[in-house]
This record gives C-alpha cells, sequence and structure tokens, in this order.
C-alpha cells in the first residue's frame, strides 16, 4: 500500500468527502496513482485526515461510482485497472526540458483524441511476435541472461551492432561499440565525460529535449547555432568560435529532432574542419537515421570523420527505441579509445551493467536474423504516407504565415508562425480539443518574435494526422482574426 498524503484544496466550498474523492481523481488522472494501486484503509485515512470514517466511506463511494477505484474484500481498496490517466491542463504547465519531456511520455496513456506530441513509433507496428521468439530461443541460457552482464553490454549485441554501423558505412570494431541503457543514458555519459560544470558547449537551435535537460542538470552552458534548411548556420558558428572555446558541439545530422531536416553533406565537410581547427569534438546523435523516406539513409557524420582520418574527434551515439521498440532501452556508441575507457569508468560507476542481458542478446538474435531490416522494410513505406498525410493537411488547412519543414525521416514536423499566442497557449488550448502537441520553447535556448511546435506522425492514423492539423489550423484561424479584428 502507498502512503497518500491527501492534500485539501483551499478555497473550494464543498463537503470535506467530495474534496478527498476530487484530489484522488486528480492524482489518478494524472497518472501519480496508476492502475493497481492499492488505497489506504478507511481507517488509516480517516486518521490521516483527522476526520470521520464515514467522510472516507463516501469519499470511496463517489470514486467508486466514477468507476476509478474498486474494493476487493479481504485485500483492500485499489486503483481500478480500467482508469488510465486523462490530458489534464497540469500537461505542459512549465517548459523546463525535462518537464516537457516527461509530459510526453505521460501523454502516452492519456485520453487525447490525436496525439502529434510524442516523436516515436506505432506500438501497433512493433515486431512483437518475431521479436517473442527470439527471447523464447534465449530459454536455454537462463541462467545467464538473468545474471549481471558485461558493462560494455554482450559480446554479441556489440558484434550484431559492429554490422549494422558498418552498413551505414562506419568502421568500429565490437570492442569499440559501448552499449547503453537508451541512447539519453549515452548522452548524459557523454557530457558528463567531455565537460565540467560551467564549461561551454555548442548546440543546434533547436535541439533535442533531453541534451538541454543534461545540459541544466549538470550546469553546461549553451551556445546555440541557428539552423537553415541545409544544416547548421556556419557563418554564426565561425562567429562563436572566435569568442568562445566550447569543449563539444552536439548535432543531429540526419532526420534532426525536431525539425526532421536531413543535412547536407557539404555542410558537415565544414564542420569537421572547423573541429579540428579549433579543436572540439562533435557529438553525433544518429538514433533517426535509419528512418529515410525518400532516399538511402545518409552517411553518417562519423564515416565522414573517417575517411579524412578525424574519427578521434567524433563521437557516435545511436539508439533502438525509434528503430525498433523503446522499451528495450538499448542504446550504443562509439567514441575514440580513450574517451572510451573514461565513458566505461564513468558506466561502471552509475550502473554496473547496460540493459538486462536478456533483452541484448534478444536484440543480437533479432538484428542477425534480418528481424531489423524487415522491420524497416514494413514501417517505412507506412510512416512516409503519415508524414504525407501530415504535410498535405497543413498545406490544406493553415492560414497564410504559418510555415513547416518538409522531413525527409525521422517523425518530426517543426512549424513556425508569427507569434500569436503566449508561450503555452496554443498547447493549452490545442489539448483541450484533444490535441497535443509539443511547444516548440522547450526546444530553444533562446526565443524571438516566431513562434513554434513540433508536430509528429509516427503514432497517428491519416485520419487522426487530418483532424488533427484542423483542430489546431481552426485555433490559430481564430486568433488571426481576432487580431484582425
Amino acid at each position: 500500500m502507498v502512503g497518500v498524503r491527501v492534500r485539501l484544496q483551499q478555497g473550494k466550498h464543498m463537503a470535506l468527502y467530495r474534496h478527498i474523492a476530487e484530489e484522488f481523481r486528480t492524482r489518478i488522472a494524472t497518472g501519480e496513482l496508476p492502475p493497481g494501486t492499492r488505497l489506504p484503509t478507511v481507517r488509516a485515512l480517516a486518521r490521516e485526515v483527522g476526520t470521520t470514517r464515514l467522510t472516507i466511506h463516501n469519499a470511496y463511494r463517489e470514486l467508486q461510482a466514477d468507476g476509478l477505484i474498486e474494493s476487493v474484500v479481504g485485500r483492500g481498496t485499489f486503483v481500478s485497472p480500467q482508469a488510465r490517466p486523462t490530458a489534464q491542463p497540469s500537461f505542459g504547465e512549465r517548459l523546463e526540458p525535462d518537464l516537457v519531456l516527461s509530459d510526453l511520455h505521460r501523454l502516452q496513456n492519456a485520453r487525447v483524441l490525436h496525439n502529434l506530441a510524442l516523436a516515436a513509433g506505432d506500438p501497433e507496428l512493433f515486431p512483437y511476435q518475431a521479436f517473442w521468439a527470439c527471447l523464447e530461443g534465449l530459454r536455454p541460457q537462463a541462467r545467464e541472461v538473468f545474471g549481471y552482464g558485461s558493462v560494455m553490454g554482450e559480446p554479441e549485441l556489440r558484434v550484431a551492432l559492429s554490422g549494422l554501423l558498418e552498413q551505414r558505412g562506419v568502421q568500429a570494431d565490437p570492442a569499440e561499440v559501448l552499449v547503453t541503457v537508451g541512447g539519453l543514458q549515452g548522452l548524459a555519459l557523454v557530457c558528463r565525460t567531455l565537460a565540467e560544470p560551467g564549461e561551454e558547449v555548442l548546440l543546434e537551435e533547436p535541439t533535442y529535449l533531453g541534451l538541454l535537460g543534461i545540459l541544466k542538470q549538470f550546469r553546461l552552458k549553451p551556445l546555440p547555432v541557428p539552423l537553415d534548411e541545409e544544416g547548421p548556420r556556419l557563418e554564426v558558428l565561425e562567429a562563436l568560435l572566435k569568442r568562445h572555446r566550447p569543449r563539444f558541439y552536439y548535432t543531429i545530422p540526419s532526420y534532426h529532432n525536431p525539425t526532421g531536416l536531413r543535412f547536407r553533406e557539404e555542410r558537415l565537410w565544414r564542420l569537421l574542419e572547423l573541429a579540428q581547427t579549433h579543436g572540439f569534438t562533435l557529438v553525433e546523435d544518429d538514433t533517426l537515421g535509419l528512418l529515410s523516406y525518400e532516399k538511402a539513409p545518409p552517411t553518417p557524420l562519423f564515416a565522414l570523420a573517417q575517411r579524412l582520418g578525424m574519427e578521434t574527434q567524433v563521437v557516435h551515439l545511436a539508439s533502438l527505441s525509434k528503430v525498433l521498440m523503446p522499451g528495450l532501452r538499448i542504446g550504443y556508441l562509439v567514441a575514440p579509445v580513450a574517451l572510451l575507457e573514461r565513458l566505461t569508468a564513468l558506466h561502471n560507476v552509475s550502473d554496473i551493467t547496460g540493459p538486462p542481458p536478456l533483452l541484448q542478446r534478444a536484440a543480437a538474435q533479432f538484428i542477425r536474423q534480418g528481424g531489423l531490416k524487415q522491420h524497416l522494410r514494413q514501417v517505412i513505406p507506412i510512416y512516409q504516407k503519415r508524414r504525407d498525410v501530415l504535410l498535405q493537411a497543413l498545406k490544406r488547412h493553415m492560414p497564410e504565415g504559418v510555415r513547416w519543414s518538409h522531413p525527409e525521416g525521422g517523425f518530426s514536423c517543426w512549424v513556425s508562425l508569427p507569434r500569436l499566442f503566449s508561450n503555452l497557449e496554443l498547447h493549452h488550448q490545442a489539448l483541450a480539443q484533444g490535441v497535443a502537441l509539443t511547444p516548440g520553447e522547450a526546444f530553444l535556448v533562446q526565443t524571438d518574435e516566431t513562434m513554434h511546435f513540433r508536430l509528429c506522425f509516427g503514432t497517428e492514423s491519416a485520419e487522426g494526422l487530418e483532424e488533427g492539423v484542423k483542430e489546431l489550423a481552426k485555433l490559430i484561424r481564430l486568433r488571426v482574426s481576432h487580431e484582425r479584428a
């Protein structure tokens, strides 16, 4: 049973039992009390609140009538399995990147009609059966796979990932591959290893939410480099390099999150030249590189660096979360040997093993048997069609003055418009209409007179994308008409 402290809301004129019922209702709706949570006994809660047992009985009776809780004779009172979080106004009340990231994951289970906020694949398309067969095949290895694994990662998975990287043009010995608990852990390890608190780092504007959260926690100072349609604006980067000595540059050249852009190779060659001249490390996030809709997947920055003999100045990060299934929590990185030793040492003290060996070995078998390649062949046409539906809906419904990116891969589209709304106003209005988006300010270090938001197309049906964009366009058109009036 969890300890549940009831925070009575002041200024609401209602019976005490309804105060208590409303508190539980809110915490169930926000996911703070998930299905199956055991609630305090009537006697214990009455003692905690300082009221009678009848009051608690009445509160529980109201929640039970709403289908939110259920009582089991001899066991106690529990949050009902049918009670699911719903999108409440509490979503998106603040713009700190870590809180927005948390909201995005909470929205997966919320009752939102059209979820265009989460940059992820569709669970309905995950290759459950094929992967389950790989898990079943590991039954004879049960004693090994349920023990501690190697801090570097299971050897067979590192071999499989080395082969996957080779298909992209990256030459990496399995001994140079470090498996991490998702891509975010790998990024945190790299940031912690390359820079000390107070030091400056370069990043693209906008950039991945997770990086901004890490920089905040590690007290690193971001130096934003704006993007145009071909990649980072190098004249801004060169101006920054004249005044600062950044420790590293974080970049997402292959289907950038949140814009969906694919950086042109000419920009990447120039980026490598600047890194060599000024002596900073390039940290490449290639998590979305395999989700290419119109061309072959782009050549990673790391592979270009190897052609120049510059691989010691690049760290390559990737993950199976977007291209396969996020619940595997399998990320990986390739780094120079000296840096890899420091990363492994830090990994060892923060988490003595990587993802569960069972999942690592199953993933290795899945990749080795061609499961990942087959999965991508099946889902890429579906995601491409959804991307096309989103772009066509934006063109059909959005008023003049609204602009958007044209992603060639990944899951994200970046929408820009004049600042007609305050930071979270459009976000809240959209939620009220059952549409979830991600406010653009959360991806930015600096804001200006333009407002942005990210729309994602991976998890929504074609009909859901069309309806979601139509609702957003209505809100924007209404505000435009008010401004003109």
